[in-house]
């Protein structure tokens, strides 16, 4: 099954060629990467040439604020995949992320996965290649001291199963809290473009992930917890604060969720 993986990102190229080196060794290897970039760096465009081995298209825009979601549906305009992942510009895959996606995979449900919040220190060491991301993902149990020490959050993000074992499995039966975040989701093409995409009009911040949630469940999908199976490193950095735009967002998220309006307007198609 080919795959569409999307990497938005906006001027972290550090980030963005530590997440390439890890795409290039995914054990599943049937996938395109699309950079979708709120921004328009001739950097980016020089760096991406070093990967030719990988199957890459990247789409980029002039930086007018907050643009993710505009973005994001101009890249899903080109994916050639079937199957669509997420993730973020500041989180790094497992090499066997695409596999546990593609493992458990299926029509009318979502996946949802966690990261592992690397403390500041740690993803500074990270950045500047102290400490190799290969080292700590294959040698997790080793390192899990360290990563206490180092203000790691939700350290236990790390541990894998085997898609579809018997304790992944029961895992994920016995995880009734499931939520989108959007560094770490997956779901068929054909679900994603029932819903006509992401909501342009909804920019903040984690608003954008609330409302893909309602959307997709509006549309008869089901959300199912991909934890301990498809993980990810995801590095610390500071945030823009967006309490202003969450405030607009949550309004006009409630009036389509009161006109029940889960295809959205401003979506992929303008409609």
């Amino acid at each position: 099954m080919k795959v569409s993986i999307f990497v938005p990102t906006y001027q972290d190229p550090i980030a963005l060629e530590l997440i390439l080196e890890a795409l290039e060794k995914q054990i599943y290897q049937d996938f395109e990467v699309i950079v979708a970039e709120d921004n328009d760096a001739i950097e980016t465009v020089e760096m991406l040439k070093k990967f030719s081995d990988l199957s890459i298209q990247h789409v980029s825009q002039e930086d007018k604020g907050n643009r993710k979601a505009t973005i994001l549906n101009k890249a899903l305009a080109l994916a050639k995949g079937e199957y669509l992942i997420f993730i973020d510009g500041d989180t790094i895959p497992f090499t066997t992320f695409i596999e546990s996606h593609v493992a458990l995979a299926k029509l009318k449900t979502v996946l949802c996965g966690r990261r592992v919040n690397l403390g500041q220190q740690i993803s500074q060491e990270v950045r500047t290649r102290q400490k190799s991301i290969f080292e700590l993902e294959f040698n997790y149990l080793k390192h899990f001291n360290y990563l206490k020490k180092g203000a790691t959050r939700h350290y236990e993000q790390g541990l894998r199963f085997k898609p579809n074992s018997f304790i992944q499995k029961l895992l994920m039966n016995n995880n009734k809290n499931v939520h989108i975040v959007g560094s770490n989701f997956s779901c068929f093409k054909e679900d994603m473009f029932l819903i006509n995409g992401f909501d342009e009009d909804i920019t903040g911040g984690s608003k954008d992930d609330v409302d893909l949630e309602w959307r997709f469940i509006m549309s008869g999908c089901e959300l199912k917890s991909s934890k301990y199976c498809a993980n990810l490193f995801h590095l610390e950095h500071n945030r823009a604060s967006r309490v202003e735009e969450e405030a607009v967002a949550k309004v006009q998220m409630q009036k389509n969720r009161d006109a029940k309006q889960f295809i959205c307007s401003n979506g992929i198609v303008k409609l």
